[in-house]
């Protein structure tokens, strides 16, 4: 639960000020979402003045709690330790100090001027790690995982039956072979999966909410972790069936044949497999990206799954530029410079791997 006194109204606090009273108090909650996280190394890397007023702030909610320390006293209440989070108990007491706190900002001289580099350093340093590491990227996943790859790595993964694992990038699997079944689990990622016979032992794949099971060799998921499974077979046939299905067997089976994809949503239901473009989807075994007629945002997004950074374009209005071509995985920076040729656009690099695209 987040408490804060409204500093808004009748108040003379600059913006920027009070911008960093929004933020002390989301930073001191225990719910803070990693999405906002990342808004706080934004706001924060903005400008140095954002990590001076965030010491101010700090200074206003010490001698806050001061006053509502001695306001406690003065009614014969005892006077607990402060908290990280500021509870109900004093949100009244810190209204009631709101031109008290005013004052502070306005006339202190104690303001942590100390705080102001390594704050900023620490900003910069939180946004670029968010911006660097890829979205797939799940560290605990990787570590219980049996086998993975890191950004940009394709590795063949030959198991004791046979059966060979072609992990792309950033993915991971766990391996669980016993007497009666072969399970893989897919953490996330993309794997292509050569399936050896062995009618004795099912072969099953599970992943998002799927379990998929083997009904001939040659198949792949794709797991991006944002609710959404991809099931696509090149050889023979496979099947699909809810983990955790509340419907019948029947309902919540679907048999995904030679040249079809399925295209699960999380949902309680299973869809309706399609057609596949095999060649279009199996392309990055061959480090290749095979776009027809896509968006921009669409392979600058799937260029950004193989590379350690991210390129950026700076015209939303490219977005939906459509695209057609074969582009190189294993140099994503040939494939930016090949998009913006094509499309006359200009490369601006920050850094090792920061690029953005713009007119």
């Amino acid at each position: 639960m987040r408490l804060k006194p409204d500093l808004k109204e009748n108040s003379t606090l600059p913006e920027v000020n009070q911008q960093a009273i929004d933020w002390l108090f989301k930073l001191r909650a225990e719910d803070i979402s990693p999405e906002e996280m990342h808004e706080f190394a934004e706001w924060l890397s903005q400008d140095s003045s954002h990590a001076f007023a965030l010491g101010e702030a700090e200074d206003m909610f010490d001698t806050m709690i001061v006053a509502a320390n001695g306001l406690r006293q003065k009614q014969g209440q005892d006077q607990p330790k402060p908290k990280p989070v500021i509870e109900e108990n004093i949100h009244s007491a810190i209204n009631d100090y709101r031109g008290a706190v005013v004052n502070v900002h306005n006339s202190s001289n104690r303001f942590r001027y100390w705080l102001t580099v390594p704050i900023a350093l620490a900003a910069a340093w939180l946004l670029a790690v968010l911006s660097i590491m890829p979205n797939q990227a799940h560290l605990l996943d990787t570590y219980l995982s049996d086998y993975h790859t890191g950004t940009g790595e394709q590795r063949d993964i030959a198991l004791n039956d046979g059966s060979h694992l072609l992990l792309n990038t950033n993915s991971a699997v766990s391996v669980d072979y016993q007497n009666d079944l072969r399970l893989i689990t897919l953490r996330h990622g993309q794997v292509r999966f050569t399936v050896a016979k062995e009618p004795q032992r099912a072969f099953e794949v599970k992943s998002g909410g799927l379990t998929i099971r083997a009904l001939g060799t040659v198949f792949e998921v794709y797991n991006p972790e944002n609710d959404t499974v991809r099931v696509a077979v090149q050889e023979h046939a496979v099947s699909a069936t809810l983990s955790t299905a509340q419907l019948s067997e029947t309902d919540s089976t679907v048999i995904i044949k030679e040249g079809q994809q399925l295209n699960y949503q999380g949902d309680s239901q299973l869809p309706t497999p399609v057609t596949a473009n095999l060649s279009q989807i199996g392309a990055w075994s061959q480090q290749k990206l095979f776009v027809n007629d896509q968006p921009l945002k669409e392979v600058i997004a799937e260029l950004n799954r193989y590379r350690n950074g991210r390129i950026f374009i700076h015209d939303a209005t490219l977005n939906n530029q459509r695209i057609m071509g074969v582009f190189s995985l294993a140099n994503t920076d040939e494939a930016v410079h090949t998009l913006s040729n094509v499309l006359a656009l200009k490369e601006t690099r920050m850094g090792l791997w920061w690029v953005l695209l713009h007119r």
